[in-house]
This record gives C-alpha cells, structure tokens and sequence, in this order.
C-alpha cells in the first residue's frame, strides 16, 4: 500500500517560477552597487528571503509602507540580515534597479510530467498557494488544471501558510484525508514544510542549492526528483 493517499503542491517556486528570481536580481543588483557578497551570505539572503515571506511581517510592513517604501524596507531588512550594515541608502539604490527588473514567467519543464504522472497513479492532488487570488485560471493558463483535483489559495480562508487553517482546509477539500496520508511538496521551509508538518503531514522540500541543508533532511533538488522520493 502506498504511503501517502494525496500530494499537495506549492505554487511559486514549486511548480512555476519568476526568471530570474527575485533573490538572485537582489543579489546582482546588490553586487552592481558595490556590496561584494560571500557564498554563505547569498545562501543566508535566500534563507530570509524565505524566512521574511513566510512571516507576519508581510503584512505589518504592507500596513505601514506605500509600495516602493515596502520594497525599499524589504531590501534593508535583507541586508541587515546577512550582515551588511554599513552600505548608506544601499537599499534605495537597489530598489531603483528593480524599477527595471522584468521577469520571465516559466513552468518547470517537469511540472506537467511530475502532476501527470502522479495523476495517473492514482493519488489525489492538491494545488494549495499562499496567493490572495482565485488559482484555477492560473492552473488552466499553466496547462495543469486538469491534474489537481481541488485549488486553494490563501485569501480565500484568509489564512496564510505556515498557518494551521490553510492546510486543514486543503485536507477538508481532498476528503477529509487523515494527514499522515499526506505529503506537501514546497520549496520555503518556514511556510511549506513548518506548516505541513505543524498539521501533521509529511513534507518534501525543493533545495535546488542546498540552501536549508543544516535545517532540514527531506530535500530535493528538482521537482521530478519528487517521484523518486515516494517510491522510497
């Protein structure tokens, strides 16, 4: 018998992606104003990079900034973070490059294989996503509604991952699922594997660098490498 009934599925990061992604324009833009960063700061920056958009900070600092000033306080308080503190309206000057930043929409070229394949074993599957909007347009705009049988994104339960209710609804909306039957599949531990695993699931990290190597063991590199985790 399988070990799991269902597989859940991240959205941004997960399945689809900004190209590049936000972190890495950070840090060239970081690097074109003069801030020379070592391996284990960039690792450290994509860290909280993570850590900050799984957190309540999201919204107080939503709450408290007009858009750019949001935007020039996120840069800041990754700078901070990896230690960069002496590097005067770093932040701002970062940001006016980011007035430029256009990235490419992509889907994981094993996205669709990865879905199909589980589709067609039989597993129930789950799009769940901390967006504030309706994620059915976008599983058909991507080409993969047809895999999941349910959507859930954050704004409809107001309940934003790592939070409890989000993933109990998923469970809810898959049957009523006991949650060891369940493996998420993410790529932000703080949201996806703090989250799944604080309800009971299991969860499967996508690392592609070995960023969460000292924090967590469930990890892959690639989204396919998920089919080669469950048959274990």
């Amino acid at each position: 018998m399988p070990k799991y009934s269902a597989i859940f599925f991240d959205l941004d990061g997960t399945l689809r992606a900004s190209q590049p992604e936000g972190f890495e324009a950070f840090i060239e833009y970081a690097g074109r104003v003069g801030i020379a960063l070592t391996a284990a700061q960039i690792a450290a920056c994509e860290r909280e990079a993570h850590r900050y958009w799984a957190s309540t900070l999201v919204d107080t600092d939503m709450a408290r900034f007009d858009k750019r000033e949001f935007w020039v306080n996120y840069n800041h308080t990754l700078l901070t973070r990896i230690g960069v503190h002496d590097c005067p309206n770093c932040a701002h000057r970062i940001q006016d490059m980011f007035e430029h930043y256009d990235p490419e929409d992509i889907i994981f070229g094993d996205a669709r294989h990865v879905l199909k394949t589980l589709h067609r074993a039989g597993y129930v599957l789950g799009l769940v996503s901390n967006r504030d909007t309706d994620l059915q347009p976008i599983a058909e705009k991507y080409g993969f509604d047809e895999f999941f049988h349910f959507t859930l994104y954050a704004g409809l339960v107001k309940s934003f991952k790592p939070d409890p209710v989000i993933f109990k609804k998923a469970l809810e909306l898959a049957g009523s699922l006991d949650a060891q039957r369940v493996l998420y599949v993410g790529d932000n531990y703080f949201a996806d594997v703090v989250g799944a695993r604080g309800v009971g699931m299991d969860a499967l990290l996508i690392d592609p660098r070995n960023v969460f190597e000292e924090m967590y063991d469930q990890r892959v590199r690639r989204l396919r490498d998920v089919l080669l985790h469950i048959e274990h």
